[in-house]
């Protein structure tokens, strides 16, 4: 069963608990009480029982007392007393005795007369005054053959006999009988016959509660005392009393010496509790109903259950009210995480008093609420930033995008500079090996001049000739060289651009390792959505250092580069100053002199010599030229496959820079679905 209440549901739910727990613990108090009440009633019942059963035998103690003291006063003075004179003394004890009715001597054949078989003076009340017989001192009565003398002489005490019914006097009464004992002989008894109705009117005069009552019977169950009249004096016995019920406890009750029974009579159940008098073994018995009894147990099964009713009742209130505080706290929380589910975080928190479950549920439930708006407005914050960052990020990856397309653009005007560069360095080494050959054909020349010296004189016109051929040879190649050599230098200067796109190789590589540290370092703020930008932005990091790395080796080349041109371009200078300022005027003076190589042999051999010389050392400078070209044209390949590679690079940083680029994307369309989501709580 389902309650949209929880106060229902408390009241529902406990107070038939409550009711049932105190419906045991009555029906437990009731049991318990019960036996406690029937274990004080018995106690109280024994206690009146022996109070009663006491006072019987302090009566029956008081006449045997009074037989023994007649008896042992008789069996001193039987032999010197008249018998006047004990009838004097009888009179006497039963007079100021109410319950004795009487008292007689009885001796044995011919002890107190030796001519008188029966001597038995009886004294007793009659009335008001005291009488004397000898009526039953007589064969006929025979007291030898009397119960009373046969149990005196056959005990040593007093015995008394069972209560009897007098229809001459109308009364129940006993006697008590002592032996006269004189020298250890029995010479007779003494008997005081006791009236039964002062233990009667004892027995009558005992009450149990309010309908309780006494009966007294013989040891043979014969009643004595407590019943109707007509019982006692049929000498009704209880053990055949016409109620089978009590006939059956009766029974029981003869069986044995104390106990408790019970019996029905009238429709009502009776508790009897009995016991023996000593000695006598009659039978006092208590009874009383079992409803009275009870009685204390029904009261107080009563007053449990007004207290019961009275329990439920205050724990229904107290219910109801701590259900309606309970209630108004769970409405109250549950109004508080409403607004919480729905996003409200600008809602106070919960005021929490006490410090029960609900309190502790309130303060978690406040805790959690102080949590999740620290942390939500955190959220909202650091979601802006990585807005703002993924906007600058992808702002940043555009630029980037650009800038290495601008890249891809120099790398590849570099690659054809370079290409350029390889086709002059080609052209130079060409013209490097004509002048090669020009200087290998000078030193031939030189050679066969050194020859034909000592044909001077003869060949004077031919060297005038050959001068003036030398001459303008010469002059033109010294024009082309110089030519040559300038348009070799200015291509040169493609060097010098390469190394300013190699710096600027480098300040954007230096830029992207910026741009890659603060990727890692926004990348690191988001967090683990940020784990995958942090690899990108590392791996371009890299990437910009390998690019450094190579921009330096390119910059180290192009200073080889530059330094062999400028070795070049120092040794075609001087080759061409040499063949200005040597060679030049050397023909010119040979023109000039033709007509003197006749007398100027020596002189010519001499210069032929040393021209030889110079012509070895130009050609050791032009191998040194091809050398340094060799090497240029080295480095320019190199450097044509460094581009090559650095385009292969570039093209791949330009790949990743698009991933980058995608994942600002991403990462700002993720900013803004968590924007979209924070919105959502207002703080």
């Amino acid at each position: 069963m389902s309650f949209k209440k929880m106060g229902t549901k408390i009241i529902v739910v406990i107070l038939p608990i409550m009711l049932l727990a105190q419906i045991v613990l009555t029906v437990i108090s009731a049991v318990s009480s019960s036996a406690l009440i029937n274990e004080e009633m018995a106690s109280n019942m024994n206690s009146e029982l022996s109070y009663n059963q006491a006072q019987i035998e302090r009566y029956l103690d008081g006449v045997r007392t009074m037989a023994t003291t007649i008896s042992m006063s008789v069996a001193d003075t039987y032999q010197n007393t008249e018998l006047p004179e004990y009838e004097e003394m009888l009179a006497n004890i039963i007079q100021t005795n109410d319950i004795v009715l009487g008292s007689g001597l009885w001796f044995e054949p011919y002890v107190y007369d030796p001519e008188e078989e029966y001597v038995g003076p009886y004294v007793y009340k009659d009335g008001g005054s005291i009488q004397v017989t000898y009526d039953y001192s007589n064969a006929e009565y025979d007291y030898f053959s009397q119960e009373y003398y046969t149990n005196a002489m056959n005990s040593d005490v007093a015995v008394i006999t069972d209560p009897y019914y007098d229809p001459t006097t109308d009364t129940i009464m006993s006697s008590c009988s002592v032996p006269i004992i004189d020298g250890g002989k029995k010479i007779g008894c003494v008997t005081v016959d006791i009236e039964l109705t002062t233990i009667q009117q004892l027995v009558e005069n005992v009450t149990i509660g309010e309908q309780g009552s006494a009966i007294l019977t013989t040891g043979s169950g014969v009643y004595l005392a407590g019943v109707d009249d007509e019982k006692i004096a049929s000498a009704m016995n209880i053990a055949e009393d016409e109620n089978a019920s009590l006939a059956a406890a009766g029974a029981e009750i003869l069986a044995n010496k104390t106990g408790t029974c019970a019996y029905e009579q009238g429709g009502k159940r009776y508790q009897l509790y009995y016991g023996s008098l000593e000695e006598l073994n009659w039978k006092f018995i208590l009874q009383i109903s079992r409803a009275e009894m009870q009685q204390p147990l029904y009261q107080l099964i009563g007053k449990l259950i007004f207290v019961c009713v009275i329990a439920v009742l205050l724990v229904f209130v107290v219910i109801l009210l701590q259900a309606g505080g309970i209630t108004k706290s769970i409405s109250k929380v549950q109004s508080f995480a409403g607004e919480l589910a729905g996003g409200n975080y600008a809602v106070t928190a919960l005021e929490i008093k006490g410090r029960d479950e609900i309190a502790d549920m309130g303060n978690s439930l406040n805790e959690m609420y102080g949590n999740n708006r620290n942390m939500i407005s955190n959220i909202s914050q650091h979601a802006a930033e990585i807005n703002t960052s993924s906007e600058r990020l992808n702002d940043s990856a555009a630029h980037l995008k650009n800038e290495f397309d601008s890249i891809t653009r120099y790398m590849s005007q570099v690659n054809d500079a370079v290409l350029g560069t390889s086709s002059s360095t080609e052209e130079l080494y060409a013209s490097v090996e004509q002048i090669t050959a020009s200087a290998d054909r000078l030193a031939e020349e030189t050679e066969h001049s050194l020859g034909l010296a000592h044909e001077i004189h003869n060949r004077a016109a031919d060297v005038k000739k050959n001068s003036q051929q030398s001459f303008e040879m010469t002059s033109t190649l010294r024009q082309n060289y110089e030519k040559e050599l300038a348009e070799s230098i200015e291509r040169a200067k493609v060097v010098e651009n390469i190394d300013g796109m190699a710096k600027m190789i480098s300040d954007i590589a230096e830029q992207i390792s910026l741009l890659s540290l603060n990727a890692s370092i926004e990348a690191a703020r988001a967090g683990d959505s940020g784990r995958g930008f942090a690899v990108v932005a590392t791996e371009i990091g890299n990437l910009a250092n390998d690019t450094a790395v190579a921009v330096s080796g390119i910059q180290k080349t192009i200073s080889e580069v530059q330094a062999a041109f400028e070795s070049l371009a120092g040794n075609a200078r001087q080759m061409l100053g040499f063949v200005a300022d040597t060679v030049t005027p050397d023909y010119r003076s040979f023109v000039e002199i033709a007509g003197q190589y006749g007398k100027d042999a020596e002189s010519i051999t001499e210069f032929s010599e040393r021209l030889s010389h110079m012509a070895e050392s130009i050609r050791e400078n032009m191998e040194q030229v091809t050398g340094a070209l060799q090497t240029i044209t080295e480095s320019t390949q190199d450097t044509a496959t460094t581009s090559a590679d650095i385009m292969t690079s570039v093209d791949g940083v330009t790949d990743v820079v698009s991933d980058m680029s995608k994942l600002a994307e991403d990462q700002h369309e993720i900013s803004s679905n968590l924007n979209s989501v924070i919105g959502k709580f207002q703080l």
